[in-house]
């Protein structure tokens, strides 16, 4: 047979191009919502349980201290003078020096912090009466607890590294839920159509989250200058670059936040502005003027009252009187930080020797204090304490019917029984980014992305029983 007689060839026919595996974007974000919940709920529990104990710490200390740090005054009695106050405190205690004193107003006891060898005791004093009623240490007020389990977990600077790693987290989580909350709205409307099991915890925790979701970014953005890790290096930052956090106090010699948190009866940190302000120096000499002269001028000056007052250290040492918002004192500038103001006062002429406040921070610091009085429930008054009340409330039943619906839906399932998805996050150039830029911001968040994209590719992936107990895919 000839070629001619051979049939002709056919043309070859091209492979079909393989199908491109479509992303399941619910799925996926879910996945990174799940596993981002296990390493933030233990420490969102604490930081809203603590938090919301310190937003009330006026109430929880008085009740379990019934008629020490509140009093019965009649009415329209009028508070006896700081230097009568003070005259009970030397007679109670004269073996004590006296570090500060924080006036307060209403029914409310004034609080001197007196010095027993190297710590600290608290005396309060019937302000009407000029009688002490009672001398505790911070380790007395349940308030100073959840301050430092808000800080540190008391874990030192482990703890402030482990609450603002959860912190970064958070906000995955915040971002992750907002998504998967659009993006689950068909499932979530069939499955209560169905009256399916925890079908209304379901639809209440998505609800529920979105509201809290966009107050977990405010409150951890607010609350990274306190960090110190992220706080620290910010400000190092700042300074480096020549911003300059701070305003410029003429005739100033030194910062006060150490002089705060040695004498102000806490164990919290300093106003984070207002204690990076300065001190001037006493340089008269002879008798030193009484607290009610110092406070007078600080009046004088336009300071707002009831002030927290630090007592002259040394010779050199000022009267340093804080129109404050931290001490929970029943000052204005509590809830509206543009009225902070401190003034020095030489301890022997009573002579103004430095002033420092809001007006002289910067733009950044400003910004900040603001930023601290939302997160701490005082920038609008009573309603912040109602919102702040309620976004605890809304974080407590999140970290419980989180864990709940997982334990549901896991039946019996073995491992995690995490969802299964897959992020795309090196096929997409947009998700991409924003995850760097995300870490680059929160260095921490950065840190423990790679660490955990890492155990994942170069260990999980690649052992079975891993791969099977964590879900992947």
């Amino acid at each position: 047979m000839t070629t001619a007689d051979a049939p002709p060839l056919e043309a070859a026919t091209p492979a079909p191009a393989p199908r491109r595996r479509r992303i399941n974007w619910f799925a996926a974000f879910w996945r990174w919502h799940f596993y981002g919940s296990a390493i933030v709920i233990p420490v969102l529990l604490v930081l809203a349980i603590t938090g919301l104990t310190y937003l009330y710490r006026a109430q929880v200390d008085a009740l379990t201290h019934p008629g020490v740090l509140t009093v019965s005054a009649s009415a329209g009695a009028e508070r006896a003078p700081l230097s009568a106050q003070e005259a009970a405190v030397r007679a109670a205690y004269p073996d004590r020096d006296i570090l500060s004193v924080t006036d307060n107003s209403g029914d409310r006891s004034t609080m001197f912090v007196t010095a027993v060898g190297d710590t600290t005791r608290n005396v309060y004093v019937d302000p009407f009466r000029a009688s002490v009623t009672g001398d505790l240490s911070t380790d007395d007020l349940v308030s100073d607890w959840a301050l430092r389990i808000h800080g540190t977990l008391l874990a030192g600077d482990l703890g402030d590294r482990v609450i603002e790693l959860g912190a970064c987290w958070a906000i995955v989580l915040s971002i992750t839920g907002g998504i998967i909350f659009f993006l689950g709205r068909k499932p979530r409307v069939g499955a209560r159509r169905k009256r399916l099991s925890m079908s209304g915890v379901r639809s209440t925790h998505a609800w529920v989250g979105l509201g809290v979701g966009v107050g977990i970014l405010f409150l951890v953005v607010s609350g990274l200058p306190w960090t110190g890790f992220w706080g620290a290096h910010a400000q190092q930052v700042a300074a480096q670059n020549g911003t300059g956090l701070w305003g410029e106090d003429p005739g100033a010699s030194s910062t006060v936040g150490d002089l705060i948190e040695r004498t102000d009866g806490s164990s919290g940190p300093a106003g984070w502005a207002i204690s990076e302000g300065r001190t001037g120096t006493s340089t008269g000499a002879g008798s030193v003027i009484s607290i009610d002269t110092a406070v007078a001028t600080a009046r004088a000056q336009g300071a707002p009252e009831p002030y927290f007052v630090a007592y002259p250290e040394g010779e050199t040492g000022v009267y340093s009187v804080f129109g404050d918002q931290w001490h929970n004192n029943g000052n204005p500038a509590e809830s509206d930080v543009s009225l902070e103001t401190t003034v020095h006062v030489d301890q022997y002429s009573g002579a103004v020797v430095g002033q420092y406040g809001y007006a002289d921070y910067s733009t950044l610091a400003k910004i900040v204090s603001q930023g601290i009085a939302g997160h701490e429930g005082r920038r609008f008054g009573p309603l912040n304490t109602v919102i702040t009340t309620a976004f605890c409330l809304g974080v407590i039943f999140l970290c419980v019917t989180g864990p709940v619906l997982w334990w549901k839906r896991r039946g019996g399932a073995t491992g995690m029984a995490a969802p299964r998805g897959r992020l795309p996050l090196f096929t997409n150039i947009v998700l991409l980014a924003a995850v760097v830029a995300l870490g680059l911001f929160l260095p921490l968040f950065g840190l423990s992305l790679l660490v955990i994209l890492a155990l994942d590719l170069l260990v999980i992936r690649r052992v079975p029983a891993l791969r099977q107990f964590f879900g992947s895919v």
